[in-house]
C-alpha cells in the first residue's frame, strides 16, 4: 500500500496519480498505457484555455460522449479500465474529465449533486457543467459540491467496498475500507 499510501497523506495529487494508485492496490495497472490514454484525449483540447469556458465545456462533453456509464461494476471504479474499456462509473468519469482537462491546461474541477457527478469549468462568476452520468441531468446549483482529489478517492473505495460485499468479495472490502482509513480527515 506504499504508493497509495504515499500519495494519499500528502496534499492533494493530479486525480490521475492517486486514482491508479488506489487500482494499483487491487490489480496491475499499466501506468503508461494509461498516461497514454489520458494524453490522446487530451492532445485535441489543447489551446482550448484561451477560449470561452462555454466551449471547453463543449468539448469536454465531446470526449465523454464516446464513454459508457457502468454503475455496478467493481471494475468501473478503477481508471485504468475505465480508459481501457471506455466505461466507468460516473464518479470516474468525472474524474477522467478533470484529469483530461487539467493535461490540457483547463481548470476543471469535480462536483457532486444529488441528480449525479459533473465536472464543471469556473471562470467568470459562472460554473459550466459537464453531466458526467451519461444522462439528461441538471444539477441544483444550491446542492452541488466541489471534491478535491482526496473526497474522491473516499468515494470511489466506498463504491468498491459496497461492489465488493455484493458480490461476496470479504478480502477486498476489508482492504478498500482499509485504504480509506489511511486518507486524511478533513477538519473544516
Amino acid at each position: 500500500m506504499e504508493g497509495f499510501t504515499r500519495l494519499a497523506s500528502g496534499e492533494c495529487p493530479p486525480i490521475a496519480d492517486l486514482m491508479l494508485a488506489l487500482a494499483a492496490e487491487f490489480h496491475a495497472v499499466d501506468e503508461a498505457a494509461a498516461d497514454a490514454r489520458l494524453d490522446a484525449l487530451a492532445l485535441p483540447l489543447f489551446g482550448l484555455a484561451s477560449d470561452h469556458p462555454r466551449t471547453a465545456a463543449a468539448r469536454l462533453a465531446e470526449v465523454i460522449d464516446t464513454f459508457h456509464a457502468d454503475r455496478m461494476s467493481v471494475a468501473g471504479l478503477w481508471l485504468d479500465r475505465a480508459l481501457e474499456t471506455r466505461s466507468g462509473h460516473p464518479l470516474m468519469l468525472a474524474a477522467l474529465i478533470a484529469e483530461v482537462g487539467r493535461r490540457a491546461g483547463l481548470a476543471v474541477q469535480v462536483f457532486s449533486a444529488p441528480t449525479g457527478w459533473f465536472a464543471g469549468l469556473a471562470a467568470e462568476g459562472r460554473l459550466w457543467l459537464v453531466d458526467a452520468t451519461l444522462g439528461d441531468n441538471t444539477a441544483d446549483p444550491w446542492t452541488l459540491r466541489r471534491h478535491c482529489t482526496h473526497e474522491l478517492a473516499f468515494a470511489a473505495l466506498l463504491g468498491l467496498s459496497d461492489r465488493f460485499q455484493r458480490v461476496g468479495d470479504a478480502g477486498g472490502s476489508a482492504k478498500a475500507a482499509l485504504l480509506r482509513a489511511r486518507l486524511p480527515l478533513k477538519t473544516t
